[in-house]
C-alpha cells in the first residue's frame, strides 16, 4: 500500500506542500503519474474517446453514470461485494471498517480496494476511503439490503430481549425483511403498546425492531437485520479469489495438431460459404439477419449443421468479408479478395481475432426465433466475455480437459454480471463460447489449444499479429497439381492456393469438403468457364498445367463438345443506348476520343449502346458539342438526365480510439497553473455550423459520434433539423431516422469545398494530432 501512499501525494502551491489525502477525484487523478493515469484509462477506454482536454473534463466523465456503470460491470465478484460494502458505509470509511462488516482479511480487502482505485472508482487512503457519488448511487437504496440505522441504534443485547419479547411469529417475519429491508404492510403507522400487540407486524412495530416507512411500508432498521443475519453482509460469502479449474491432461501435441485441421477446415469452409452467396446471393430479412432456410441451405453445402453454418457465416460478417449490398443481398467484399491471397495462418488469425473482439454472441442467433446475422445476437461486453473464458483455460493450462462446470463457477465469479440486459445464464455462454472455440480450432478434445493464448496476446484492432512459428507450421502445405481420372473427376491431394482453386471450382463441381477434395467436370460447369470469357484453348492449356496424370480423352472431348454449342446466341448488357438518324455522326461518335471509355460500340445501323450511365454519356457528348435528348424505358424525352446519387456505404466505419498511453501522455503535459494546450478538436459551434451548412444546402455528411459504450462511431447521415441541443436527420445507408445530443458528435466530415454541397471546410476530431 505504500506505492498507492505515495502514488496519492502530489506537490501543491508553490511553496511544494505536500497534501497526503485528494480531497476530490479530480485531485486524485492530478496527482498520479503517468503510468498510473494510463492504467486508469486502460481498464477504463471509453474515457479515452472523445479525447479529453484536461483532467477535469476527464474526472467529470469519470464520474457519469454511463461510464461508471460500465466500469463496476468490469469487477469480479469480490470487487463488487467490497464496492458496495464500501456503499453502505458512511462516507469516508476505512479498510478496516469494510473488513469488518465483511468479515474478510484485511489484505484482501485492501488488494480490493486498490483495484477500485486503479479505476477511479474511489479515492482516498486506506484510512479515508472517498467512493465515486455515481457509484454510491449504482447501489441505492439499500446497499447489500441494508437500511439506515435507528436513530437510536440498538445494541445486540437489546435486540436479543426484544425478539424474545415476541413469540415465534415474529421470526419469519425478520428472516424475510433481513434480505430486503422493506414489507408492505397496512395501517404502518398504528401506534401499538406491546401488551396490546397480537400480529407479529404489531408486536415489532411496538418493540422497535421496525420502524413504518409510511403508512404502508415498514423498514428493518441495519442492526436488526444484521442481528438476524448472524452479521453476513451477503447469504453466501464471496470467496476473494476465483475458483479452481482443473482437468485431465492430454498430449500438447495430438491437441494441437487436431486444433490446425479444425481451423483449417473452418477456413475452407468459410470459403465455401462466401462463393456460395456470390453465386446466388441470399438476402436480408426486413428485421435484419438471414431467413432459417437459407441458413439450413449452407449448412447442407457445407454437410454441417445449421448452428455451425451460421457461425461461420458470423465470423466472415465479423472479419468483414460480406456486407449487405445496395439491394439487401449478402455479397463478398472487396476484403475477402483480399483475405483469400494470404496463407492459411494468416488467415485464420484474421477470422479468430474478428471473433475474439465482436460484441455479438453467434450462437444466440442460430436459437429459436433468432436470426443469423440479426440483431438478437447483439451483446454488449460479449468480446470480454469471450476473453474471460479463454484466460480462465488458458490459466489452467493447455492441453487439459476442464471441467466446464467449475470453467461456469470461475466466470461467474470473474463476471458476476456477464452481458448486460437481459442475457444468458453464466452456463450457457460458457457452452456457447466453447462449441465456437471448437469449431474455431482455439479447443480441440476438449482442451484447450496453443491457439488460445497466441490469440490472448495484446495486440491493437488494427494490427494482425501473425501466429507463432510453430503454430503456422501445422496448417497444411498447400499443392499445386490435381489428379484428372476417366469417370471426369479430379481429386486434390491436399489444400489448393487460391489461384488454383478459383479456377478449379470455376470449371468443375466440388462434391466433398476438406482439403483434399474431389471435383467433378460437367458441360454445366465447363459452360461456367466460357461464359466468364474462356477459350477452349485456354481449358485444355489449364487442364495439362495442373494435371499430374494428364488430361484423359472424355474430358478433352466433352471440352471441345461445349465449345462447339457454346456462343450460338448471344446477349449482353448495356448500361445506355443512342439512336441516331445521321450515319455520318454515328461515324463520328464511334471515332470519338472518349467512345473507348463509354465503352460505345453499334449494334445496328444508327444504334448504339455504351457501358457508362445516361449521364457520363451526356456530358461527354455536351463536351463535343452535341446537343442530345435523353429518354426514359418507354421512349418518352425527359428534359434532364436522372439524377446522380453516391452509393450507400456497405458498413459503418468505427474510427480507432486513442491509446490511453497517448492520452495519458496529453494530459500529463499539463502546465502546473492547470494551463497546457488547447484543444486540437472543433467547438460546439464549429460543428453546429458545419451541420446547418450541409442542412441549408440539403447534402450529406460523415458524422462520428460517441455510442451509448463511448467509442467511435461513425456514418454518412443527412441533417434535417438542428435544435435543443439535438441534430436530427436520415442515415444513408438503413433511411431510418436518427438523433444525436450533441455533446456526443466529435466530428463533421463534409465534401469538398469544390464540391456542388457549397460547404466551405472539414471538422476534425478532438484531440487529433
Amino acid at each position: 500500500m505504500a506505492t498507492a501512499r505515495r502514488a496519492e501525494t502530489r506537490w501543491t502551491g508553490r511553496l511544494g506542500l505536500i497534501a497526503v489525502s485528494p480531497r476530490t477525484l479530480t485531485e486524485y487523478l492530478r496527482a498520479l503519474d503517468r503510468e498510473r493515469l494510463a492504467r486508469v484509462l486502460e481498464l477504463r477506454p471509453d474515457l479515452c474517446f472523445p479525447r479529453p482536454g484536461d483532467l477535469v473534463e476527464l474526472a467529470t466523465r469519470a464520474t457519469t453514470s454511463t461510464s461508471v456503470g460500465r466500469a463496476l460491470e468490469s469487477l469480479n465478484a469480490y470487487q463488487r461485494v467490497v464496492t458496495e460494502a464500501i456503499a453502505a458505509l458512511p462516507t469516508p470509511t476505512s479498510v478496516a471498517d469494510v473488513g469488518a462488516l465483511l468479515g474478510g482479511a484485511p489484505t484482501e480487502v485492501a488488494d480490493a480496494v486498490a483495484a477500485l482505485r486503479e479505476r477511479a472508482l474511489l479515492w482516498g487512503p486506506d484510512d479515508s476511503l472517498n467512493l465515486v457519488r455515481a457509484v454510491r448511487e449504482a447501489f441505492e437504496p439499500y446497499p447489500g439490503g441494508l437500511a439506515p440505522p435507528s436513530f437510536r441504534a440498538l445494541t445486540d443485547g437489546q435486540i436479543a430481549d426484544r425478539i424474545a419479547a415476541c413469540d415465534d411469529s415474529v421470526r419469519p417475519v425478520l428472516d424475510r425483511l433481513a434480505w430486503s429491508p422493506t414489507g408492505a404492510v397496512r395501517n404502518a403507522t398504528r401506534q401499538v403498546q406491546p401488551e396490546h400487540a397480537r400480529s407479529p407486524i404489531e408486536q415489532l412495530l411496538a418493540q422497535g425492531l421496525i420502524r413504518p416507512l409510511d403508512a404502508d411500508t415498514v423498514i428493518l432498521p441495519r442492526e436488526v437485520a444484521l442481528y438476524v443475519r448472524g452479521g453476513r453482509f451477503s447469504p453466501d460469502p464471496v470467496p476473494a479469489s476465483a475458483p479452481a479449474v482443473s482437468g485431465t491432461d492430454r498430449t500438447a501435441s495430438l491437441v494441437d495438431r487436431a486444433a490446425a485441421g479444425a481451423a483449417f477446415a473452418l477456413l475452407h469452409d468459410l470459403e465455401l460459404t462466401v462463393h456460395a452467396l456470390e453465386k446466388a446471393p441470399h438476402r436480408l430479412l426486413r428485421a435484419g439477419g438471414l431467413g432459417t432456410r437459407d441458413i439450413a441451405a449452407l449448412g447442407r453445402a457445407l454437410d454441417s449443421t445449421a448452428a455451425h453454418a451460421g457461425f461461420v457465416l458470423e465470423c466472415a460478417s465479423a472479419a468483414g468479408l460480406v456486407a449487405p449490398g445496395s439491394n439487401l443481398c449478402l455479397l463478398p467484399t472487396a476484403a475477402f479478395d483480399r483475405w483469400l491471397t494470404h496463407d492459411a495462418a494468416v488467415r485464420w488469425r484474421i477470422v479468430a481475432d474478428a471473433w475474439m473482439r465482436v460484441d455479438r454472441l453467434p450462437s444466440r442467433a442460430s436459437e429459436p426465433g433468432a436470426h443469423v446475422l440479426g440483431p438478437e445476437a447483439d451483446a454488449r461486453g460479449a468480446a470480454d466475455v469471450r476473453a474471460d473464458v479463454l484466460r480462465i483455460a488458458a490459466t489452467a493450462g493447455t492441453a487439459r480437459v476442464l471441467d466446464l462446470e467449475q470453467l461456469t463457477s470461475s466466470l461467474a465469479w470473474h463476471r458476476p454480471r456477464v452481458i448486460r440486459g437481459h442475457g444468458p445464464e453464466a452456463a450457457t455462454l460458457v457452452d456457447w463460447v466453447w462449441r465456437e472455440a471448437t469449431w474455431l480450432g482455439v479447443v480441440s478434445l476438449g482442451c484447450l489449444s496453443s491457439f488460445g493464448p497466441a490469440l490472448l496476446d495484446p495486440a491493437a484492432p488494427e494490427v494482425t499479429t501473425p501466429l507463432p512459428p510453430e503454430l503456422a507450421d501445422l496448417f497444411p502445405a498447400p499443392v499445386e497439381q490435381i489428379i484428372i481420372q476417366t469417370d471426369l473427376t479430379a481429386v486434390a491431394p491436399g489444400p489448393l492456393p487460391h489461384r488454383i482453386s478459383r479456377d478449379l471450382r470455376l470449371l468443375a463441381d466440388q462434391e466433398s469438403r476438406g482439403g483434399a477434395g474431389v471435383f467433378r467436370f460437367s458441360p454445366a460447369s465447363l459452360r461456367r468457364g466460357f461464359d466468364t470469357g474462356w477459350s477452349a484453348a485456354e481449358i485444355h492449356a489449364w487442364l495439362e498445367q495442373h494435371s499430374q496424370t494428364g488430361v484423359p480423352q472424355p474430358l478433352r472431348y466433352l471440352v471441345d463438345d461445349v465449345a462447339r454449342q457454346f456462343g450460338s446466341i448471344r446477349l449482353g448488357g448495356a448500361a445506355s443506348y443512342l439512336r441516331s438518324d445521321d450515319p455520318a455522326q454515328t461515324a463520328a461518335l464511334l471515332a470519338h476520343p472518349e467512345a473507348a471509355y463509354l465503352g460505345l460500340r453499334e449494334i445496328a445501323p444508327g444504334v448504339l449502346v455504351s457501358n457508362a450511365d445516361t449521364y457520363e454519356v451526356v456530358s461527354v457528348l455536351r463536351a463535343a458539342g452535341l446537343n442530345p435528348a435523353v429518354e426514359d424505358e418507354t421512349g418518352r424525352t425527359l428534359s434532364a438526365p436522372p439524377q446522380l446519387r453516391a452509393p450507400a456505404p456497405l458498413v459503418e466505419q468505427r474510427p480507432r480510439p486513442p491509446r490511453p498511453g497517448e492520452v495519458a501522455d496529453a494530459l500529463v503535459r499539463r502546465s502546473p497553473d492547470g494551463g497546457g494546450p488547447a484543444r486540437t478538436g472543433p467547438s460546439t459551434d464549429r460543428i453546429v455550423a458545419d451541420l446547418r451548412r450541409a442542412l441549408d444546402v440539403q447534402a450529406s455528411v460523415d458524422l462520428t459520434y460517441t455510442d451509448a459504450d463511448g467509442f467511435p462511431t461513425r456514418i454518412e447521415f443527412t441533417p434535417v433539423s438542428v435544435q435543443d441541443g439535438v441534430v436530427s436527420g436520415v442515415g444513408t445507408r438503413n433511411r431510418k431516422v436518427l438523433g444525436f445530443p450533441l455533446g456526443r458528435i466529435v466530428r463533421v466530415d463534409a465534401p469538398d469545398p469544390d464540391g456542388p454541397d457549397g460547404l466551405d471546410h472539414v471538422s476534425h476530431p478532438a484531440g487529433a494530432g
